[in-house]
C-alpha cells in the first residue's frame, strides 16, 4: 500500500468527522501557539535589553541621588556634586566618571509639541559613552556655548511627519520641566537614529554641554554620574563599594543587573505560561487518543473487511496512525502561524525598560525573535505529541480479530 494512499485515507477519515477533527486540531493549535509565542517574545525581550546595554556598555553604572526618587521632604536630601565625582574616580576599578544633568522637555513647533529630554554632558565624551552614536549632520556643541545643542534624530525628523522640524544652525524652542517660559537653542548638529538606551530615548534627547546645563538649571548639583568600570567584571565590586560608601543617599542602576533581572523574570514567566501551553497540548493529546478510540470503534467492521482482504496488522496500524500524523501536521502549521501573530501581541505588551522614567524617555516594544530551531520545534513537536497519543489506539486497531470485527454491529 502506497504512503500517499495511507494519507488520503487519513484525510478522508478526518473530513468525515469534521467537528471532532476541528476541535482536536484546535487544541493542538492553542498549545503550540502559546509555547511559540512565549519563547519568541521572551527571547525578543532579552535581545532588546541586550542591544540597549550594548549601546552603553555592560561596564557602565548610573549613580543618582536618592533624593530624586522621593517626593519633597522624603527620606534623603543628599545632592551629588563635583566632590562626589572626585571620590568616585578614586575607587578601585573605576575607569571614568561622567557627570550629567537631565530634565524632561517639551519641544515646541508649528506642528505641535514633542515630549523629550534635555541632557547636559561633556560633548567630548558623548560618543564614547553611547557606543555607535554619531552625527547625521553638523557638529557637537562647544563646552562653553550656553545656547548650542545637538539634537536626536527623532526631534529633527519627528515620527509620523514628512517635514523636518529642525535644521542645523536653526533655533529650537523648548519648554523645560520645572522652569517658566521657553528656552531657545541653536542646533549645531543632528545625531543619527539610535533608539533607546536603558530608560532613555536618545532620538528624543537634546544634548547640551555640562557647563551650559549648570548655568541653565542654576545649580552646582548633578542629576547623576555615568560610572565606567575598567571591565564588566568590575561592575559588581564597584557597585558594592559605592553603595557601602553612600548608603541610602544614592541609587545605582547597573546595565548588566537589569539584563539579569529581566532574563530571570522572563525565564520564570516563560516556564509558568509555557507549562499552560504544555497542559493544552496534553489535553489535545488526550483528545486525539479519545477521538481515535472512538474512530476505531466506529470502523470496527471496516477493520474486519481490510483484514479479510489481506491487510497486515502493520498496514492497518499505519492507516490509523497517519490520522494522528495529519492532525499533528495541520495543528502544528496553524499553531505556528497563530503563535507568530500572538508573539507580536505579547511583545507589544512587554515594553523594553518602559514605564519608569529615571532620566526621561520611554521604552520600546519587544520584538519577538524567531530562530530556525524554534520554528522547527513548533512544527514538529505537535506531530510527535499526536503520534504518541495515537499510537495505542492504532495498535489496538491492528490487533483486532478479523472474525470478531466482521460480526461487530
Amino acid at each position: 500500500m502506497l504512503v500517499s494512499d495511507v494519507f488520503k485515507l487519513a484525510v478522508k477519515a478526518l473530513v468525515d468527522r469534521k467537528m471532532r477533527s476541528i476541535l482536536t486540531i484546535l487544541g493542538i493549535m492553542i498549545g503550540s501557539a502559546i509555547i511559540l509565542a512565549l519563547i519568541a517574545s521572551s527571547s525578543g525581550l532579552s535581545a532588546g535589553v541586550q542591544s540597549q546595554i550594548d549601546k552603553i556598555g555592560a561596564n557602565t553604572l548610573i549613580v543618582r541621588s536618592a533624593a530624586q526618587f522621593y517626593a519633597s521632604g522624603g527620606q534623603t536630601s543628599y545632592n551629588l556634586s563635583e566632590q562626589d565625582a572626585r571620590i568616585l574616580r578614586n575607587f578601585q576599578g573605576v575607569a571614568d566618571v561622567i557627570p550629567f544633568y537631565s530634565k524632561g522637555v517639551n519641544i515646541v513647533s508649528a506642528s505641535g509639541t514633542i515630549q523629550g529630554n534635555i541632557q547636559g554632558v561633556d560633548p567630548n565624551k558623548l560618543f564614547s559613552l553611547f557606543k555607535g552614536l554619531d552625527l547625521y549632520e553638523g557638529g557637537l556643541p562647544s563646552l562653553y556655548d550656553p545656547a548650542a545643542a545637538a539634537i536626536g534624530y527623532g526631534i529633527a525628523f519627528p515620527p509620523g511627519t514628512t517635514s523636518q522640524l529642525a535644521n542645523v544652525n536653526q533655533m529650537l524652542s523648548v519648554q523645560i520641566s520645572g522652569m517658566k517660559g521657553n528656552m531657545a537653542f541653536l542646533v549645531k548638529g543632528i545625531l543619527v537614529p539610535f533608539g533607546n538606551v536603558l530608560f532613555s530615548n536618545i532620538d528624543d534627547t537634546i544634548f547640551i554641554s555640562l557647563q551650559s546645563a549648570q548655568i541653565l538649571f542654576k545649580t552646582p548639583y548633578y542629576t547623576g554620574f555615568y560610572v565606567i568600570t575598567n571591565t564588566p567584571d568590575d561592575v559588581a565590586s564597584v557597585q558594592d563599594v559605592i553603595q557601602n560608601y553612600y548608603g541610602a543617599n544614592v541609587r545605582i542602576i547597573g546595565a548588566s543587573a537589569i539584563l539579569t533581572s529581566i532574563q530571570s523574570i522572563t525565564g520564570q514567566m516563560t516556564l509558568f505560561l509555557g507549562s499552560i501551553g504544555a497542559v493544552s497540548l496534553f489535553v489535545a493529546a488526550v483528545g486525539i487518543t479519545n477521538t481515535m478510540f472512538v474512530s476505531v470503534m466506529e470502523r470496527t467492521r471496516e477493520i474486519g473487511v481490510l483484514k479479510a482482504l489481506g491487510y497486515r496488522a502493520r498496514q492497518i496500524m499505519s492507516i490509523f496512525l497517519s490520522e494522528a500524523v495529519v492532525t499533528g501536521i495541520i495543528g502544528g502549521i496553524f499553531g505556528t502561524l497563530l503563535g507568530y501573530v500572538l508573539s507580536f501581541l505579547i511583545g507589544g505588551a512587554m515594553p523594553i525598560t518602559g514605564g519608569a522614567r529615571f532620566f526621561g524617555g520611554g521604552g520600546g516594544a519587544a520584538k519577538p525573535v524567531f530562530t530556525p530551531e524554534l520554528l522547527m520545534f513548533s512544527l514538529t513537536f505537535p506531530i510527535l505529541v499526536s503520534v504518541l497519543a495515537g499510537l495505542y489506539p492504532a495498535w489496538r486497531a491492528s490487533k483486532m480479530n478479523a472474525v470478531v470485527a466482521l460480526k461487530y454491529e
